[in-house]
């Protein structure tokens, strides 16, 4: 081999060392490097349905029952929660639906197509509620038989009454009192015991006029 092919063997071997080392810090470089992270997946929050109808527990109490009689007749005028036709409230419905007031809904015009509406329905559930006024649940009972719906008063079946009333009744936390069994053994046991003592009174006092 002469001299000018071992040279350019050499220079040859000297490129391919000098790829090699390259491709070997590249390789070191990449696999030193902090991996690249995906953004975290992200938990979307449900939004809340405020016109869904009420799912029932598989054992509904009167007051669960009567929570979707108030979703049917009540809570498009009363609100979701309770709070009365609100501005807040009326927002939630469709633009067309808004106004109660407006042409051919519940302005009292001939006209209209609803029973007329007062411009203020009170909320009946919270702090602000006028449950204060009805001291019983069948007070409250009563006052739903007699008045509501207002375009036709008494047109729920009784038990529909009954179980909107334990909802309301609920939901401002005026539980129906109750009295327990061992307070009434309390109070008859005294009472018993009273009776006992007035009687052997009256009797110490007639042996002592006959002595």
């Amino acid at each position: 081999m002469d001299q000018p092919q071992k040279a350019d063997r050499a220079s040859g071997l000297r490129r391919n060392c000098a790829a090699g080392l390259l491709l070997i810090t590249i390789a070191t470089l990449l696999s030193s490097a902090s991996p690249v992270r995906s953004d975290p997946a992200i938990t979307l929050t449900p939004t809340l349905d405020r016109l869904a109808t009420p799912v029932m527990p598989a054992n509904p109490t009167s007051a669960d029952l009567g929570s979707q009689v108030y979703y049917l007749h009540c809570m498009t005028c009363h609100g979701d929660v309770g709070q009365g036709l609100t501005e807040e409230w009326r927002n939630v419905w469709v633009e067309d639906h808004r106004n109660c007031w407006g042409k051919g809904c519940h302005g009292g015009r001939v006209e209209d197509q609803g029973f007329p509406l007062p411009k203020t329905i009170p909320a009946v559930i919270g702090p602000e509620a006028a449950m204060a006024q009805h001291a019983t649940s069948a007070e409250l009972l009563a006052y739903l038989q007699q008045t509501h719906p207002p375009q036709r008063p008494g047109k729920l079946e009784k038990q529909e009454y009954e179980q909107v009333t334990a909802f309301l009744w609920h939901e401002n936390q005026r539980e129906t009192a109750t009295v327990s069994p061992a307070l009434v053994v309390f109070l008859l046991g005294g009472l018993g015991v009273a009776v006992i003592a007035l009687l052997l009174l009256f009797r110490a006092r007639r042996m002592r006029n006959r002595a």
